[in-house]
């Protein structure tokens, strides 16, 4: 298994960069970078922790102890136990502040690796070649290399009033084709963790209008030459580990990833020219990462709820009746999304390739209810908090003698010590009231699909369908013989793909 030293040294391989108006020479050392790819080693050394050995580790068919990333859950309990293993990653990391570790970025590639076939027989421009043996392979490659592979599927903005304004785009594109691959020219709008990942794993979501030639699944090195990731400008507090807790961790850097005429090989292409293949993957992509935001998110209200009480009782108002009704919608929050998640691993089902895969309608759900109150309860916590989520003292304040005496008896509550009180005020408001905080909150709302797309896509699924189970009970009650649709639609077509993905 990699450590994290070793992880470090890999980034270290002339990948153009840029944060804000800098060049980054070195993403491990820059001040910009550094932080977050320090995150990322520490995430890397959890794997060598002897105390989380049997939580983060596994020994897979060949006796080989691997991270469990990589481990393929073939029944509930498997699945069970990645969730422990991600629910671990996650405590281990700030409860959630490092959202898109390695193990979030590979889940993502489970979906080729258990039905590779349609990849592959769904391509247009191939020349009839089998792609399905260069999608097993890469697996391998990053699975024997323990790498981290960055998903970049988000194409740029367009005039979504009309369908001609995608071809239109500068979204990625193929423009030549060879014996020896494809070449691609464009942009991907949107690249989280792009800066700080071994491979950039390119995809598209479906669109009205898109060209054949816009669909492209793959991958590339992040040094692969004319490939340029430009970053945002950084929120991290580089060095401010006291005074941050959190932010100080570092920033993903979402980032725009510019391809300038970039080849890339056969084996490391997965699927092109078929916007039909692309309108039914979707939710099959990103669903396993979609479990995982799930178990992110109910940690996160874990977090929360613990925030709650400590600062309430450090305060002195956690005995007051009102205050603790207002706790409780915290305990609320959290059991709900709890309950999602067991839900969602109790109803599951076995996919095409054995895999045991969460039910998508109970973890999507999930999502939804998270993303519909969480605004609601950041709101409610920073108010519980009052004036210790805002006003209180640095730490150079604190260790000045002639201040301290008077700050200390401003931060001295019925429990607890007073320093004690500055610590939970700074992860509150590095979590709520700080630019690194608005990120993290932002990419919960657009992480993968934002709240309306969950819900259009979820309505796609087979079970909504009018003529699907959801209704069956309907029927009875109303005395309506079920008729079976004839006429194949797009919605028909994606529900009918659906149930072939989804089935028990």
């Amino acid at each position: 298994m990699r450590t994290g030293k070793e992880y470090l040294a890999a980034l270290n391989d002339g990948r153009t960069v840029w944060v804000g108006d800098e060049l980054v020479d070195n993403v491990a050392t820059h001040p910009k970078t550094r932080a977050y790819a320090r995150s990322l080693a520490g995430f890397y050394d959890l794997h060598h922790r002897p105390d989380l050995q049997d939580v983060m580790t596994f020994v897979d068919e060949d006796g080989v102890r691997r991270s469990m990333t990589w481990f393929q859950h073939r029944s509930k309990e498997d699945l069970k136990r990645k969730r422990r293993y991600m629910e671990t990653v996650l405590r281990e990391t700030g409860g959630g502040a490092t959202p898109r570790t390695p193990d979030v970025n590979n889940y993502v590639l489970l979906t080729y690796v258990d039905d590779p076939e349609p990849w592959s027989s769904q391509a247009v421009g191939t020349d009839g070649r089998d792609l399905t043996k260069g999608i097993l392979d890469f697996w391998n490659l990053v699975r024997e290399g323990d790498l981290n592979t960055t998903p970049a599927f988000v194409d740029p903005q367009t005039d979504r009033s009309r369908d001609s304004a995608q071809a239109e785009s500068p979204a990625l594109q193929v423009v030549g084709t060879s014996d020896d691959g494809i070449t691609v020219r464009g942009v991907k709008a949107i690249g989280t963790g792009a800066a700080f990942g071994d491979w950039i794993h390119i995809g598209v979501f479906y669109r009205p209008g898109i060209l054949p030639e816009q669909i492209i699944f793959g991958a590339v090195k992040p040094n692969t030459p004319g490939v340029t990731i430009i970053c945002r400008e950084s929120n991290v507090r580089d060095g401010e580990e006291v005074e941050h807790p959190l932010a100080s961790q570092g920033d993903e850097l979402d980032s725009v990833i510019v391809f300038e005429d970039v080849f890339i090989p056969w084996n490391q292409v997965f699927h092109i020219g078929n916007p039909k293949h692309a309108s039914l993957y979707p939710q099959r992509v990103f669903d396993w990462l979609h479990y995982q935001a799930l178990v992110r998110q109910m940690v996160r209200a874990e977090l929360m709820l613990g925030l709650a009480l400590l600062v309430t009782e450090h305060i002195g108002t956690y005995q007051l009746p009102p205050v603790q009704t207002r706790i409780s919608r915290f305990a609320g929050f959290h059991q709900t999304l709890k309950a999602h998640v067991i839900a969602s691993e109790e109803e599951g089902f076995h996919t095409p390739g054995g895999l045991y895969k969460p039910n998508v309608l109970m973890f999507d759900f999930g999502r939804a209810y998270y993303l519909e109150n969480v605004a609601e309860m950041a709101h409610e916590i920073v108010d519980l908090a009052g004036r210790a989520s805002l006003i209180f003292p640095t730490e150079g304040q604190w260790q000045r003698p002639e201040l301290r005496p008077w700050l200390e008896a401003l931060q001295t509550g019925p429990v607890g010590r007073p320093h004690d009180r500055l610590k939970i005020s700074r992860v509150i408001r590095d979590l709520f009231l700080s630019d690194w905080g608005d990120r993290i909150s932002t990419f919960e709302n657009f992480n993968g699909t934002p709240l309306l797309a969950i819900r259009t896509l979820t309505m796609k699924r087979a079970e909504m369908s009018p003529s699907g189970i959801m209704a069956d009970l309907a029927r009875k009650v109303c005395g309506i013989e079920k008729v079976e649709e004839e006429k194949e639609t797009a919605y028909t077509a994606q529900a009918d793909y659906a149930r072939r993905q989804d089935a028990k």
